[in-house]
């Protein structure tokens, strides 16, 4: 999809992430089917795609870091339990990121879902988050709308870079891509000790919903290894 390539240079398919990262972990001498992995991505059920990923793992998985938008709201206790879950003398990864919808025509932040007849948004979290900003919004993080509310502090924080960008919706995406980046990357160098001596992957880039007939892509951002 030409329009997808225009602005995500290294976007490659599901089936494709999947031969990646198993390469990854047979080049670098890891058992990959001695290995977990966990998510940091958003919790829209239109993310499952990446489901498949677990073949190549052991059962059940994933673990879920992420909330809407793709946040580790789990933190760093969540972290902690996610190493002591990994297989004697095994390994795990964790795949993060956010998502943007690409409908067929070439629409940023809008996908069109099987069973519906017209797009809807996604990422629906950040494009909320976008129009909240835009529209001056009341910064509030509410007890029953606590994710959302830490989106949007996100989001205002970036208000200049994302208001003048080009395309919000893929400037907002970029913002989040930097966030979800950053607090993982923190969570595991504070409790880096809870791996002990296990290695650890970090696959990001931005998740590209397409239309429910077509097969989603990934723009491949950063792979870094922890205890290698």
């Amino acid at each position: 999809m030409k329009h997808i390539s225009d602005y995500y240079t290294k976007a490659v398919s599901v089936t494709d992430l999947k031969e990646t990262i198993k390469k990854e972990f047979d080049t670098n001498e890891v058992p990959i089917s001695n290995s977990i992995w966990g998510t940091s991505i958003c919790s829209d059920e239109i993310n499952n795609t990446f489901l498949t990923l677990g073949e190549h793992f052991k059962a059940p998985g994933p673990f879920f870091f992420g909330g809407i938008s793709g946040l580790p709201f789990t933190g760093k206790t969540g972290f902690a339990a996610f190493a002591s879950h990994i297989p004697n003398d095994g390994a795990a990864m964790i795949l993060y990121g956010p998502h943007i919808g690409v409908t067929g025509d070439g629409t940023f932040g809008k996908v069109l879902r099987e069973g519906q007849e017209q797009p809807s948004s996604s990422c629906g979290s950040l494009i909320a988050g976008l129009n909240a900003v835009k529209n001056g919004a009341v910064l509030e993080v509410a007890h029953n709308d606590y994710q959302q509310g830490q989106v949007n502090k996100v989001l205002t924080e970036n208000h200049d870079t994302i208001t003048k960008a080009e395309n919000e919706v893929i400037e907002t995406t970029e913002v989040a891509y930097d966030q979800i980046k950053r607090e993982l990357t923190d969570i595991i160098g504070s409790g880096i000790e809870n791996l002990g001596s296990s290695p650890l992957l970090l696959v990001g880039g931005v998740i590209l919903n397409t239309d429910w007939n077509k097969e989603d892509q990934f723009d491949l951002r950063d792979i870094t290894w922890f205890n290698k």
